[in-house]
């Protein structure tokens, strides 16, 4: 006969028992009484291992590696710390008071090859200083050193003197989520605060930099937002920003002395979902190299707020020698977005056709009350789809081309723009396929291209504007899907178009096709036009007339169709003109 026995439910446990190797987990089966029918066993996940105590014994000397946790205070004296020192893994805490002393060569090393981690905790009373033992002077001792593995590291109410000895710095950080506030640095070579292309900060507050090496803090664009405005750096001392990418929305502070930028700067976001923003405070300066720039919403969304007030406008400059070309400039693409306001482009564009400010595509900005100044070349403004919000009361002076705009982006130039002698706005060709107007800049417009008005956009052009137009030239409104032209002059300031080359017929005309309608043109001086006239009014457009000189045109100055509808007064004909209109004929009863 078989004995049948009920089905067990067994418990695994995992427990750090002693047999075997030293310290390895050993598996112990605990067997705790019937299951029921076909329940699984449950497994018990071993206890996290026991973390041994923190060393709080107080050393004379620190020369051998640490694996542990270790804290050092006030009551241990000076510590002297010698070559050989470093964290490999576990914590080393400083608590408020503390003293370590480094000898020549010495350093402090953290996660290096495993996670270790630094936590200073200073107070303003009783700060945390790492001195030199011996010389006092700069670059007795080497520094700090946060390697990949010493995230989370936390230095608070650190006085640090004497270091720097080497190519890194007093500070060097690797790691990320790293703080650094409520510090002293003083006396020490090179940058004081290296942050390389791996290491963030999360915090740099507070903090008093002396008698150090400029630039101040060599950093990523990823850890410029953990800046703050209330550290204090010396006199004529910079912080250095490297080339890099930055994927979130960020805010720079003003930290009282400029920002250098040493090459490219990519506003982008992870995705195309998620916009990357940079936002300047007001008084913030950033001094640019030869090779550096902004280039934002390039292939992801990106935005940059530059947004200064009166008192302290926010500069765009050049590190190097101040003179127009001395850096690239601003760039902004298909996915950016932008709002400039009392800001100061000076020395910039090392490529006239790009500008110091360059937008182009599906892009949106704002421009208003900045200033652009001995500039290789202005603001370039390309496209049909570009979204220009505002462009008002902004002043320009020894730029140039100091505009270089499409149409459509030429209907968005608001009121109020100043622009020195000499400047120069040039005009490509292209559509205007949104409503706008064309304002009066107090200067020629050269036009390079044909223009197009289309998509049932009117554009309005106003008293005193005047186009110099490059040979074959035309504009052409209504071909598809309709469009309006307004060329609203008036007798003390009429509007001009004139060629380039002073010859009969350099330029086609203007030509108001069948879907056009609502067309006036009151006080407008034409010459140099070709084509069947200088205007030419297609089937079913409409166009009012009170006022129209054509001088040195190859044609008459108006013709027209039979299905148009024309009323037209004031034509005058100048210079060889052959005609003021030809009226069409066989048009039936």
């Amino acid at each position: 006969m078989r004995l049948l026995l009920p089905p067990l439910a067994v418990v695994l446990v995992l427990s750090a028992c002693t047999g075997g190797d030293a310290g390895a987990p050993a598996l112990a089966v605990q067997v705790t009484g019937p299951a029921d029918a076909g329940r699984p066993a449950t497994v018990v996940a071993p206890p996290a291992p026991r973390r041994p105590p923190p060393i709080t014994e107080c050393p004379k000397v620190l020369d051998q590696p640490e694996t542990g946790d270790r804290v050092i205070g006030k009551s241990c004296g000076a510590v002297t710390v010698r070559p050989g020192y470093r964290v490999e893994s576990g914590t080393l805490t400083l608590t408020a008071g503390a003293i370590l002393a480094f000898e020549p060569g010495a350093d402090l090393t953290v996660g290096y090859q495993a996670p270790g981690k630094l936590i200073v905790q200073g107070t303003a009373a009783e700060p945390v200083l790492f001195t030199a033992t011996t010389g006092k002077v700069m670059a007795s001792w080497r520094g700090i050193y946060l390697y990949e593995h010493a995230d989370g590291s936390q230095i608070a109410g650190l006085h640090l003197e004497y270091g720097g000895e080497g190519i890194r710095g007093p500070i060097y950080v690797l790691a990320e989520d790293v703080s650094i506030d409520d510090s002293v640095i003083r006396d020490s070579l090179d940058v004081p605060v290296h942050v390389s292309q791996g290491g963030r900060l999360s915090s740099f507050s507070g903090n008093r930099l002396e008698r150090v090496s400029s630039p101040a803090m060599l950093l990523p664009p990823s850890s410029v937002a953990a800046v703050a405005g209330d550290n204090q750096f010396p006199e004529g001392s910079m912080i250095h920003v490297l080339t890099g990418i930055v994927r979130e929305r960020v805010r720079w502070s003003n930290p009282g002395v400029p920002f250098t930028i040493g090459g490219l700067i990519e506003i982008a976001g992870e995705d195309d979902d998620l916009e990357a923003l940079i936002e300047l405070t007001p008084g913030t300066v950033l001094r640019f190299d030869q090779d550096a720039y902004f280039n934002v919403g390039y292939y992801r969304p990106g935005a940059l707020r530059a947004e200064g007030t009166d008192e302290a406008p926010i500069v765009f400059t050049a590190l190097g020698k101040p003179r127009p070309g001395a850096w690239r400039g601003i760039n902004l693409y298909k996915n950016a977005s932008a709002t400039f306001s009392h800001v100061t482009f000076e020395y910039g564009s090392r490529r006239a056709e790009w500008g110091v400010l360059f937008a182009n595509s599906r892009a949106t900005l704002s421009v208003q009350d900045c200033l652009f100044r001995d500039n290789g070349g202005g603001v370039v403004l390309q496209g049909g789809d570009l979204r220009v919000l505002e462009f008002a009361r902004n002043r320009f002076e020894a730029s140039s081309p100091t505009l270089l705009l499409s149409p459509q982006a030429y209907a968005s130039v608001g009121e109020g723009n100043v622009f020195a002698a000499g400047s120069r706005v040039v005009l490509e060709g292209g559509r205007v396929e949104r409503s706008g107007r064309w304002r009066d800049l107090g200067m020629d417009v050269e036009v390079t291209g044909p223009i197009v008005v289309q998509g049932g956009a009117t554009l309005t052009v106003d008293p005193g504007v005047s186009l110099r137009v490059r040979d074959g030239f035309e504009l052409s409104v209504g071909a598809v899907d309709g469009g309006s032209l307004r060329m609203q002059g008036t007798a003390e300031a009429p509007i001009r178009v004139v060629g380039v080359n002073d010859r009969r017929g350099t330029w086609d005309a203007i030509r108001l096709h069948e879907r056009s309608t609502g067309n006036v043109i009151e006080h407008v001086l034409l010459r140099n036009a070709g084509g069947a006239a200088a205007v030419e009014v297609k089937g079913g457009a409409d166009l009012k007339v009170d006022g129209l000189e054509c001088a040195r045109c190859y044609s008459p100055a108006l013709t027209w169709t039979c299905d148009a509808k024309v009323n037209a007064r004031g034509l005058v004909i100048k210079d060889g003109t052959p005609a003021e209109m030809i009226a069409p004929s066989g048009c039936g009863p």
